[in-house]
């Protein structure tokens, strides 16, 4: 199984959080999609495991802890539906 990892980044705040390694990005895509649809500015990527988690940074970008439990906060705000967390 390939490895990965997934990657957050919410475009408007200008920050990036490296979530963690995993093998199936399906829930992290699912519930950003979700979080799209509802007007927040939200990507994800899933990079190879062979970069160095402190390689991965875009430019303009910093680094916030716990930004994916922030984003599906907000999300939960805005619309009253809570994403499934794992």
């Amino acid at each position: 199984m390939k490895k990965f990892w997934e990657v957050i980044y919410d475009d408007s705040k200008r920050t990036i959080e490296v979530i963690g390694s995993s093998t199936d990005d399906t829930l992290l895509t699912k519930n950003v999609s979700e979080m799209q649809q509802a007007g927040i500015k939200v990507r994800c990527s899933t990079p190879d495991i062979s970069i160095s988690k402190d390689e991965i940074t875009v430019s303009g970008y910093t680094y916030e802890d716990n930004l994916y439990s922030r984003l599906l906060n907000d999300y939960e705000l805005a619309t009253k539906k809570q994403l499934r967390r794992w």
